[in-house]
């Protein structure tokens, strides 16, 4: 990566913030994934609340942002082995309730790394997880944790997240990519969350917005999927449960 071509950048540092970051997770993510009710709900939280926690990497040269993050402090008292299920969703959740009950944070949780797919292969990656540790480090925390989407699991929708987070490559590092950045950048894989985020959506959603027909009740493997989508016909009602992967870096 070329350390002067690319800055990290927050949020006031650009007046169309918002606007670009969010053309990157359009580009980044399945269109079903654009659908979780606790993002569509709250996502504008990030700004009003933690602002500090939110950052991107503009280039420079081209004057465009090539990748963008997303964190959040939460209170948790209990050991990291306890993180809950519900992963993306309840953190989320987490995070403003103890902003609302004035509870101060003690640990920060990412919600998301993107690279615009413009970008991706060029080392970024690192650079993101590095910059959300620093956010950790500058708070005082002592632990980043991270509820990871391991994308490559898309390509094995029917294997369990359970098994698929112990497969691990000929270095034996995790055989995930995204996986493999965070445990090289010293994280340690604690657990999965299996329920991190469900959407629902009539099948009518779920044919536009994956493409697909649904003709009868019963599982679909669907593009982008970590898992099948259980649809059901009967009730006019698709359900997707994504699993993510619990992550812990510790901050020294």
């Amino acid at each position: 990566m070329n350390a002067s071509r690319f800055q990290i950048i927050r949020p006031d540092d650009l007046s169309d913030y918002r606007s670009q970051a969010g053309d990157i997770a359009e580009a980044s993510w399945p269109e079903f994934m654009l659908h979780d009710p606790i993002a569509d709900e709250h996502w504008h939280e990030l700004f009003d609340r933690f602002n500090d926690y939110q950052f991107a990497l503009l280039d420079a040269e081209a004057n465009r942002m090539a990748a963008m993050a997303n964190s959040l402090p939460f209170h948790w008292e209990q050991e990291l082995s306890n993180l809950p299920e519900g992963g993306w969703d309840w953190v989320f959740l987490k995070a403003i309730e103890d902003h609302e009950n004035g509870i101060a944070p003690n640990i920060q949780s990412a919600i998301q790394i993107n690279i615009h797919p413009d970008y991706q292969g060029q080392g970024l990656s690192p650079v993101m997880v590095k910059a959300m540790r620093d956010i950790a480090k500058a708070q005082g925390f002592k632990h980043l944790v991270a509820p990871v989407r391991p994308n490559q699991k898309s390509n094995y929708p029917l294997a369990s997240i359970d098994d698929y987070i112990r497969w691990t490559n000929d270095q034996g590092l995790p055989f995930d990519a995204w996986l493999r950045v965070h445990v090289r950048a010293g994280a340690r894989i604690i657990k999965p969350c299996h329920h991190a985020m469900t959407i629902r959506g009539a099948r009518q959603k779920w044919e536009e917005w994956t493409g697909m027909k649904f003709p009868q009740s019963g599982p679909y493997v669907i593009p982008g999927a970590l898992v099948p989508m259980q649809m059901d016909v009967e009730k006019d009602e698709g359900v997707y449960i994504e699993p993510n992967v619990w992550l812990v870096h510790d901050v020294p």
